[in-house]
């Protein structure tokens, strides 16, 4: 029930957006495995079970990622759920105003004077407070709810920035938490983490992203070429930065065109793997 869950908190800080998306979330706020989830029904009723968890950026559960389960689950016809790994005490939105929102634009020196601040005294703190020795078991037990309670019989993790990490480790073969994963501007993973995956992956990569650099996608990449019996996918958004698929610029039609790629891509993973 909603009024279990930590809404009050969430609508007070968290659905605030630096760049908010268009339109009214659709689903409801449910408890899972103790963790506040964003859930919308899919209407494809003969792949109930089939179900799609996306892994938010540290901005976390606010409106944007709402906006996108209600897309990807129109796309996809599944179920998606969207669980707060924060409780309810994301980074604020407003770093966005830091960081540049297409390619070709590079922080000014004053951004990162500042940049470099908000790292020390805000993000750095965070960043421990919420790291994998914390993180990895909310998502595990979330994952392992999801089929004990909600009868999920198959499950595709979807990362953005942050929550790539924990996509990556749930496909992997030492937590098989995960049928299929997909990344989207994925950081944090290593690539003794992606040697590990062992289920089809696909990545939504930024045309410049600093948190996953040409040179790391091509060595991504040829792990999975040296594993070609798991499928894999990378495609490479034109005209856009980190942070394009969860946090986009809503006045800008490439990167506006590149977050529907994104989602396109989710959903059209989830159909042909799950």
């Amino acid at each position: 029930m909603a009024s279990e869950t930590n809404e009050g908190k969430l609508q007070a800080c968290c659905l605030v957006e630096y760049r908010p998306l268009p339109g009214t979330p659709s689903g409801e706020l449910v408890k899972i495995g103790g963790v506040d989830t964003y859930h919308i029904s899919g209407k494809d009723q003969t792949s109930k079970g089939k179900v799609i968890v996306l892994f938010t950026d540290v901005f976390g559960l606010t409106k944007n990622p709402r906006i996108t389960a209600d897309e990807i689950a129109e796309k996809s016809g599944f179920d998606v759920y969207v669980p707060d790994l924060f409780n309810g005490e994301p980074l604020p939105s407003s770093l966005l105003s830091l960081m540049p929102d297409e390619a070709g634009k590079k922080l000014s020196f004053g951004n990162k004077l500042a940049m470099g601040g908000k790292m020390l005294t805000t993000a750095g703190p965070w960043l421990i407070r919420h790291r994998q020795a914390v993180t990895l078991p909310i998502v595990e037990t979330f994952l392992k709810t999801l089929r004990s309670e909600k009868g999920a019989t198959r499950i595709q993790a979807v990362g953005y920035c942050f929550g790539g990490l924990y996509a990556v480790l749930a496909g992997s073969e030492q937590y098989h938490l995960a049928d299929a994963v997909v990344g989207c501007h994925a950081s944090l993973a290593t690539k003794a983490n992606y040697e590990q995956v062992n289920v089809p992956i696909a990545m939504a990569c930024a045309q410049e992203d600093e948190h996953f650099s040409d040179a790391f996608r091509s060595e991504v990449e040829q792990i999975f070429a040296r594993k070609p019996q798991i499928p894999s996918k990378f495609i490479v958004t034109e005209g856009t930065a980190h942070g394009f698929a969860s946090r986009p610029n809503p006045d800008n039609p490439v990167v506006m065109k590149a977050y529907t790629q994104a989602n396109d891509l989710i959903a059209e993973w989830a159909k042909t793997h799950l």
